[in-house]
């Protein structure tokens, strides 16, 4: 079946490509032939073949090039993007993980050329890099994902979309162990001109104290906002820049005070109280400095 439906494609697409051709002095219908490719595709989807269906959306981009319409094309070229992802998405559930990482790899340059037709400062090149970005994470590439979203925060301008951005940075930045560079981009998010509200200014204070105790930092590398946390956090100094509950503040300061005299035992026994305030990465901050003080 699966070969009759390989044959069946490829006649197609032949077919389409070869009306492309010019015949004599008659130049080829550029529009009936997107339209062709845009229905080779969709009958490929119906069947169930995405890489088909990515290779002939990138026809129909080619098509939209052709007539100078750069912004169809970007849509075609997202088109197969989103086809050849599905395709990668279909082995990886069957655990069939291929070293060349064709489809992946196809995904990715179809995003990029989508990126390359708008303008530099264009929110949809923000847009396809997070969603660039999300299938990464989704595959398991987070690493690989760090790099799209990091050019994201780097290209939106509005301040509420960039302060969202930079705090889920830092739990992906968490997530890949770059604990360093996400203290680092927490401290950018708190030394900023942002309006933070106070979920997230919560959850970035948290992360802050709980990555400077795995970084620890020279002093004199720590931000001025970094060292005013902690020290106020220690002191119970009252701070519109530390908005914890009297809970989650005292179960931070027994976290410091535990992690500072190197005592595992207590860390244990005060982490089993703290995880409920505390998000999925935080969590595993915590677990972290755990193993790393038993190690020490």
């Amino acid at each position: 079946m699966a070969t009759d439906l390989s044959a069946s494609f490829n006649e197609q697409y032949i077919n389409i490509n070869t009306k492309l051709k010019k015949r004599f002095m008659r130049k080829p219908n550029i529009s009936e032939a997107t339209n062709e490719f845009i229905a080779l595709a969709i009958q490929c989807e119906n069947s169930e073949q995405p890489a088909f269906a990515g290779q002939t959306y990138i026809g129909a981009a080619k098509c939209e090039a052709s007539a100078g319409n750069f912004l169809g094309e970007a849509e075609q070229y997202i088109a197969a993007a989103r086809q050849f992802m599905k395709a990668e998405k279909k082995l990886a559930a069957l655990k069939f993980y291929s070293p060349d990482r064709e489809n992946l790899e196809a995904a990715i340059g179809c995003y990029m050329q989508a990126f390359s037709k708008y303008p530099e400062k264009s929110p949809i090149r923000v847009s396809i890099l997070l969603e660039l970005a999300k299938e990464l994470v989704e595959l398991d590439q987070k690493l690989e994902a760090l790099a799209y979203y990091e050019q994201a925060v780097d290209i939106i301008e509005d301040s509420t979309m960039k302060l969202m951005l930079m705090k889920n940075l830092v739990n992906l930045l968490i997530e890949c162990g770059k604990y360093d560079i996400a203290l680092e981009t927490a401290n950018k998010i708190c030394d900023s001109n942002f309006h933070i509200p106070e979920g997230v200014l919560t959850e970035i204070q948290v992360s802050r104290v709980l990555l400077v105790l795995l970084v620890k930092p020279d002093e004199d590398s720590k931000s001025e906002s970094l060292k005013q946390l902690l020290d106020h956090l220690l002191h119970d100094e009252d701070t519109e820049a530390i908005p914890f509950n009297i809970d989650l503040r005292l179960k931070l300061q027994s976290i410091i005070i535990s992690s500072s005299s190197m005592d595992q035992q207590s860390l244990i026994s005060i982490a089993a109280d703290t995880k409920p305030f505390l998000t999925m990465q935080q969590r595993n901050l915590l677990e972290t400095l755990i193993v790393e003080k038993k190690s020490d």
